[in-house]
């Protein structure tokens, strides 16, 4: 995959974070899969789309 596949330009960098897929669906109790579809566009939700955004910035702003 590569992330010119990536159709939601805001989710290309979270291949790069190992690990995040799994960490989000630990706190929605749902599949790392499942969250993966929703990151590459072959899925929709909302609520996916906002833990994922929120958990990039969370990543990008570094320590505290």
């Amino acid at each position: 995959m590569t992330l010119d596949n990536i159709k939601n330009p805001k989710l290309n960098r979270l291949s790069l974070y190992r690990g995040i897929y799994s960490r989000i669906a630990k706190q929605l109790g749902i599949d790392p899969s499942y969250v993966s579809r929703v990151a590459r566009g072959e899925r929709q939700s909302a609520k996916v789309e906002a833990a994922l955004l929120k958990e990039m910035r969370r990543i990008e702003k570094g320590p505290n």
